[in-house]
C-alpha cells in the first residue's frame, strides 16, 4: 500500500527520512525544502499586501500578487508532484538494481543494469525540475526580501536560503547519478550535464544573493548598534556631570539633534523625515533613541493635588513618558520635549510630574532640574541654527528692524504705526513669531512651523538676537 507523504505527521516524515531507507530520500527532501520555502514566501506576501499595509507597499503590491499565485498555482502544487514522483521513482531505480544484483546470468543481468539505468534517467529529471522551481522561489524571495513586509525578513531570508540548499541538493543527486552511466550513453549525459551547468549558475548567482541579504541585515545591525552606542556615550557624559550651564544643555540638545539627524533611517523607518524640522520630534526620539514607552493619554491624575493639573509625567526607572491629551499641541509638545530633557540629562529615582509648560517662562527660581528641563526643551524644539534659516527665508534678513522696508512688507503706513501696534521689543518678537504674511508671501508662521506656542517662539528670537524695537 503506497503512503502519500505529505499526509502523515510531521514526526512521522521525520522518521522515514531517518529511518536509513531509500524511501525518501534526497530528491523528496529538496523538493520539501522547496516547499516550505514556497510556504514561507505566501506568508509573507499575505503580510504585506494585507490591507493594513497595502498602502505602504502598494508599488510592490501588482508584483507580490502575480508572484503568490505563481507559487499557490504552479510552483507549490508542482514541487509537491515531484516530491512523491521522486519517492515512487528512486524506489523503482533501487528495486532495479537490486534484482540486477540477485541476477547470476550475465546476459539478464546485462538487460536488468540497463533498466536500471533507465529509471536513474528519471531519477536526474526529477531533481533538475525541482532545482529550477527552487531557482524560480530564489529569485522570488530576493523580490519579496527586498520590497515585501520588512519585519518578515527573516522568513523571506530562510526562504531563500532555503531555495538555495535545495538546488544545492539538487545538483549534488544529478552529478553522483551521472557516474552510474557508461560511454554509450553519452550523448543523453552530456545533454543533461548541460543542464545541470546552467542550473549550477543559477546556483551561484541565487547563492551571492542569499549571503548579501544576510550581509544587508548584518549592516542594519551594525548601524544601530552604533547609534546605540552614540546615544549611550551622550546619556552618560550628560548624567555624569555634577552642574550644567546653559550652553552645556544647549550642546546636549545639540549633540542629541545631531545624532538623531544622522541616524534617522533608523529612529523613522518609513517616511523618513527629509528636512531637520520635521525631526524634532520628542516623542519619538523618546521611543526610538531612549527606548522609552511614550503615549499621549487623556488625563494624568495628580494624587497628592487633585485640582493641580498635570501635564506629563516620566519614570525613568520603568523608562515611561506619559502627557496628556487635555491640553493643546504646543503644551504637549513643549512637555514632551521637557520630559526629554529629563531622560537626558538628570537621574531621577522616582516618579516624576509635570505641570503644564509651553516655553513662555523660565524662572530660576524654580526646582533646577525643571530650570533645565525647561531650556532643554527651548533649545531641542528651537534649534538657533535651523531658527536662523528659517527666519532668513521668511523676513529675507539675518535681523529684523523696523525701516521702510519692513514696514513695507507689513502693508503698514509708517513706522510709527508699527511701533504703536507692537509697543515694544517682546510685541514685535511675538508678531514675527505669529505672522502668517509678509512681503506678499502666505505661510505657516514660525512658531506654527516648530510646533511652539508664539510666547516660546519670541522669547526665543529675542534670545538669539533676531529682532531689533
Amino acid at each position: 500500500m503506497r503512503i502519500n507523504l505529505l499526509e502523515i505527521t510531521t514526526d512521522e516524515l521525520l522518521e522515514k527520512f531517518g529511518a536509513g531507507s531509500h524511501k525518501p530520500g534526497s530528491g523528496s527532501a529538496a523538493a520539501f525544502q522547496g516547499m516550505l520555502s514556497a510556504k514561507l514566501l505566501v506568508t509573507v506576501i499575505s503580510l504585506t499586501i494585507d490591507i493594513k499595509r497595502r498602502s505602504k507597499y502598494k508599488e510592490a503590491y501588482p508584483t507580490l500578487v502575480e508572484m503568490d499565485t505563481r507559487i499557490k498555482e504552479r510552483i507549490f502544487p508542482e514541487l509537491t508532484r515531484l516530491f512523491n514522483e521522486d519517492a515512487i521513482q528512486f524506489g523503482k531505480t533501487i528495486n532495479a538494481r537490486e534484482e540486477r544484483n540477485r541476477e547470476k546470468d550475465p546476459f539478464e543481468n546485462h538487460k536488468l543494469a540497463r533498466l536500471a539505468l533507465k529509471e536513474l534517467k528519471e531519477s536526474i529529471e526529477i531533481p533538475l525540475n525541482i532545482g529550477k522551481l527552487c531557482i524560480e522561489l530564489a529569485d522570488i524571495a530576493k523580490f519579496v526580501f527586498d520590497k515585501g513586509f520588512q519585519s518578515a525578513r527573516g522568513d523571506s531570508q530562510v526562504a531563500l536560503s532555503g531555495s538555495v540548499a535545495g538546488i544545492a541538493g539538487c545538483l549534488s543527486i544529478i552529478q553522483l547519478n551521472f557516474l552510474s552511466f557508461g560511454s554509450d550513453e553519452y550523448d543523453w549525459t552530456s545533454k543533461k550535464n548541460e543542464e545541470a551547468k546552467k542550473l549550477k549558475s543559477e546556483y551561484t548567482r541565487v547563492l551571492k544573493i542569499a549571503d548579501k541579504k544576510i550581509e544587508t541585515l548584518e549592516n542594519e545591525v551594525r548601524e544601530k548598534e552604533n547609534f546605540h552606542n552614540q546615544i549611550d556615550t551622550l546619556l552618560k557624559k550628560l548624567k555624569s556631570k555634577k552642574e550644567l550651564s546653559d550652553n552645556d544643555i544647549e550642546k546636549a540638545a545639540r549633540d542629541l539633534q545631531n545624532t538623531i539627524w544622522l541616524n534617522r533611517k533608523i529612529v523613522w523607518p518609513d517616511n523618513i523625515p527629509d528636512h531637520p524640522i520635521k525631526a524634532l520630534n520628542p516623542g519619538k526620539i523618546l521611543q526610538k533613541a531612549l527606548a522609552y514607552k511614550f503615549a499621549a493619554v487623556d488625563q494624568i491624575e495628580n494624587p497628592e493635588n487633585l485640582e493641580l493639573s498635570i501635564a506629563g509625567i516620566i519614570n525613568q526607572n520603568e523608562r515611561v513618558v506619559m502627557v496628556s491629551k487635555v491640553f493643546d499641541q504646543n503644551i504637549r509638545n513643549f512637555t514632551a520635549a521637557h520630559e526629554l530633557g529629563h531622560a537626558l540629562l538628570h537621574k531621577q529615582n522616582i516618579m516624576h510630574r509635570d505641570r503644564p509648560i509651553d516655553g513662555s517662562k523660565f524662572d530660576m527660581r524654580k526646582n533646577l532640574q525643571e530650570y533645565q528641563a525647561d531650556k532643554f526643551s527651548s533649545y531641542f524644539l528651537m534649534p538657533e541654527n535651523i531658527i536662523r534659516k528659517v527666519f532668513y527665508e521668511i523676513f529675507g534678513t539675518n535681523k529684523f528692524i523696523i525701516n521702510d522696508e519692513s514696514v513695507f512688507n507689513f502693508s503698514k503706513n509708517s513706522e510709527s504705526d508699527l511701533r504703536s501696534e507692537c509697543k515694544n521689543l517682546r510685541g514685535l518678537a511675538l508678531k514675527l513669531a505669529s505672522t502668517e504674511r509678509y512681503r506678499n508671501n502666505s505661510f505657516i508662521s514660525i512658531a506654527d512651523l516648530f510646533k511652539v506656542s508664539a510666547t516660546a517662539m519670541a522669547i526665543r528670537l529675542e534670545e538669539l538676537d533676531l529682532i531689533e524695537f
